[in-house]
């Protein structure tokens, strides 16, 4: 199916452009809401405040600034539901896990507790997809438009390739549907793995 995926006509957007094509879609998606497949362990987010006293070393003040977006996380998953939607993620994960990724494990327990359902799935699980290549970041709006996301080789975003189609759009949404189905929730992970509570780890 990601091959088919990947073969089929899509526009590249770039920087601004995909942004704005982002923001147009998202608010109109409705009940098949928003669904996210996350692959790659290793991004760079030098606007994110947070990331960047991680990338620094400073593990107390990266916390303590995810911890201070709280409310407005909250706002913002309330805004979504109003909307007629919910958001939904998967989060592949490979061990040992990379500094980032615990940075960014915290972010999407945040995220889930107050709304944005995220699961973690252990790359082992996905390889059986993997045999040409890695699978790739995928974001579904609804029934309209997929995205494949595009990084440089730091980790930066850049932008995604946009697909519309019903039928492709489906066949996306149902694959990271049953990858979410499969995995484990992320607050039972962080607790498995000793990540959580975590403060007095880092």
């Amino acid at each position: 199916m990601l091959e088919e995926l990947l073969d089929a006509p899509g526009e590249r957007l770039l920087g601004d452009a995909y942004l704005a094509d982002f923001e147009q879609h998202f608010w109109r998606i409705g009940k098949p809401g928003f669904w996210k497949l996350e692959r790659l362990q290793q991004f760079q987010e030098p606007t994110d405040d947070s990331w960047v006293a991680f990338s620094k070393g400073d593990w107390p003040g990266a916390l303590a600034l995810l911890e201070s977006r709280r409310e407005a996380l909250t706002q913002h998953y309330a805004r979504l539901r109003s909307h007629g939607f919910e958001t939904w993620r998967i989060r592949v994960v490979e061990e040992p896990l990379t500094d980032y990724m615990r940075w960014e494990l915290r972010l999407l327990l945040m995220r889930d507790e107050l709304g944005g359902h995220t699961r973690v799935i252990d790359a082992a699980r996905v390889r059986p997809y993997e045999q040409a290549a890695v699978l790739p970041e995928l974001i579904t709006l609804g029934d309209d438009v997929v995205y494949h996301l595009l990084y440089d080789e730091n980790g930066l975003q850049e932008g995604g390739v946009r697909y519309i189609g019903r039928d492709l759009v489906l066949r996306c949404r149902q694959f990271v549907q049953g990858l979410y189905d499969e995995g484990e929730s992320i607050s039972d992970y962080l607790a498995r793995e000793g990540i959580l509570p975590a403060r007095e780890q880092y």
